[in-house]
């Protein structure tokens, strides 16, 4: 075989697998929405409820642009390669397999932004930050007396993996006088809540009113962010 047939060989394979290298660069585009420095640059410099509401919901937003742009990128790969190979005339018996390549690699793309977006939380988060944004804009706000149970914690935007994200919230527990369920309530750090009394698990509510008090606390009704405490 002549050097300029296995030329046009290793090009017509390069062009075949095109569709599989534009999985690296696909990938970096939602390990770029997950980021960190992402959360980040979406909180700025918002500290209240609404401010990191809009931060969560647009981070969202933006994974779900990022995935689409993935899954564009991998579709775009696979017309160029389709495109590439009818050029060639040697290149047009191979096309079959640059479609069944493009369409395996699609798939799975397919799949794993699928259980980012909906079994990840993302699409749940979107909506659910939506509703609490027009909650405050419309100053329809629940308004609860709660007991705060002791300790916190400081807690990322509501989203997927959000290990090594920002932590612009703080995290407390808390209940009313049936003392039934502790619901997680997130504290923005423009609050600075730093509660004087907490309820003391080890005596009674009777104890506890005597000696402490609860606290009028203002959120949203679906992730719970505080908007005033009293």
């Amino acid at each position: 075989m002549s050097r300029r047939n296995q030329s046009g060989n290793i090009r017509e394979l390069l062009l075949i697998m095109l569709p599989f290298f534009s999985v690296f660069p696909a990938l970096g585009l939602i390990m770029l929405g997950l980021s960190g420095g992402t959360v980040s640059a979406c909180i700025g410099k918002s500290a209240d409820a609404l401010g990191l509401l809009k931060a969560c919901r647009n981070w969202c937003l933006l994974i779900c642009v990022l995935a689409l742009l993935a899954l564009a990128l991998t579709v775009t790969a696979t017309v160029f390669s389709i495109k590439a190979l009818w050029a060639r005339q040697n290149g047009r018996n191979l096309i079959s397999y640059a479609v069944k390549l493009g369409a395996v690699i699609l798939f799975l793309e397919a799949v794993l932004i699928g259980a980012l977006v909906f079994r990840g939380g993302v699409l749940s988060t979107i909506t659910d930050a939506q509703a609490d944004i027009q909650q405050i804009e419309r100053s329809e706000l629940e308004t609860s007396t709660l007991w705060i149970y002791p300790g916190r914690t400081s807690a990322h935007l509501p989203g997927p993996f959000s290990a090594g994200h920002p932590s612009p919230l703080t995290k407390h527990y808390a209940s009313d006088n049936s003392l039934e369920t502790w619901d997680p309530y997130l504290f923005p750090a423009a609050l600075e809540f730093a509660p004087e009394f907490v309820y003391k698990a080890s005596e009674s509510l009777e104890w506890n009113q005597e000696h402490g008090r609860p606290y009028e606390i203002t959120s949203t009704s679906r992730l719970h962010f505080v908007v005033s405490a009293d």
